[in-house]
């Protein structure tokens, strides 16, 4: 026999309040990463709606090239060290199409399928969509 235990968390706002904290929360952690040509750099940022779905867009490009070790630079090709961001976040839907600049490269997909329901905070698990 299993034993399942489920615990939920209530958050101490709303949904909408929710959404606007998580915003923040990502343009605060984009600024504070950013600094001599490393970091997040933000291309996009604009609300977007299609098909009666209503949310922000975002397009940014990590360059994460100072983050890593310098043995990983020195077998990294030119250009794996940087990576495009497409998200479309209609909240509690978001789709994120992450891809990486070097054609020998893989693309990878996040979506979360089910909304988050009853303020709860689900995660859900990343899935690899296709390999170029």
């Amino acid at each position: 026999m299993v034993i399942r235990k489920e615990f939920r968390v209530v958050l101490p706002c709303s949904v909408e309040e929710y959404q606007v904290g998580q915003l923040y929360s990502v343009a605060e952690a984009s600024k504070n990463e950013t600094g001599g040509g490393e970091g997040i750099e933000v291309l996009k940022n604009e609300p977007y709606e299609k098909d009666g779905e209503k949310g922000q867009y975002t397009l940014k490009v990590y360059h994460v090239s100072s983050k890593v070790p310098g043995f990983v630079k020195m077998f990294a090709p030119a250009g794996s060290l940087m990576f495009t961001e497409e998200a479309w976040n209609a909240y509690p839907y978001c789709r994120t199409v992450v891809t990486v600049s070097n054609p020998k490269t893989l693309d990878l997909y996040f979506s979360n399928p089910k909304p988050l329901l009853k303020q709860c905070v689900i995660i859900i698990s990343a899935h690899l969509a296709h390999v170029r």
